[in-house]
């Protein structure tokens, strides 16, 4: 199965502009794209990025077009593949590896707040609609459409990277290049209070 990941080049990461500077953000967001890859490729899983603009790796496809539309033109020809979001760096190989023993048409790993973090698709009638509650969309989609459904529920996979609290959960769990880098910038977490608290120090801040 073909494994593409979508990849905002251009202004990754902008709920992060308090803690980190432009730069700093692309650089986080990269770092967390080759955590991706790494599990991929520990899955034994072809892979091509699809992004905005230019990214010094082999496997990129580029395209300037929306999510929903880069994506849908590639359903007819690459089906099976699944889509894997480039801010999971809590995922592993293994979560992979149990989504492609699923059997199921359709087989949704969804993020918190109602986002779709990972999406495996064996059907060339289905159409992926990104952005905003995807993952009720693509459940409905689904069954409009009579494909068989599975739901892969599991906390690594559920964590995208977007704002500070996620940042938190990264220096909790993560092990890869994206943690090493954060602390890099000298994140922390302060464990004084009641729950873990991000820290960096003021100098450092943007």
């Amino acid at each position: 199965m073909l494994v593409i990941i979508p990849f905002k080049a251009d202004e990754p990461k902008s709920r992060l502009g308090k803690v980190m500077t432009k730069t700093e953000r692309r650089k986080f967001a990269y770092m967390m794209l080759e955590d991706v890859i790494d599990q991929v490729e520990r899955a034994s899983l072809d892979w091509r990025v699809l992004a905005t603009s230019s990214v010094p790796l082999d496997n990129v496809i580029i395209d300037k077009r929306d999510l929903n539309t880069a994506i849908n033109s590639l359903i007819p020809d690459k089906t099976p593949l699944m889509v894997v979001m480039s801010d999971l760096p809590l995922i592993k190989s293994e979560h992979l590896k149990k989504i492609l023993e699923k059997n199921a048409d359709v087989v949704i790993a969804p993020g918190r707040r109602g986002g779709t973090n990972i999406l495996a698709v064996r059907s060339s009638k289905f159409r992926v609609s990104y952005y905003g509650a995807s993952f009720c969309k693509h459940v409905q989609k689904a069954r409009q459409l009579s494909l068989s459904l599975e739901i892969f529920d599991s906390f690594f996979t559920s964590i995208d990277i977007d704002g500070v609290e996620e940042l938190i959960e990264l220096l909790i769990h993560g092990n890869g290049k994206s943690k090493a880098y954060l602390k890099s910038l000298g994140f922390s977490l302060n464990y004084d209070s009641t729950i873990p608290e991000l820290y960096r120090p003021k100098e450092l801040l943007p």
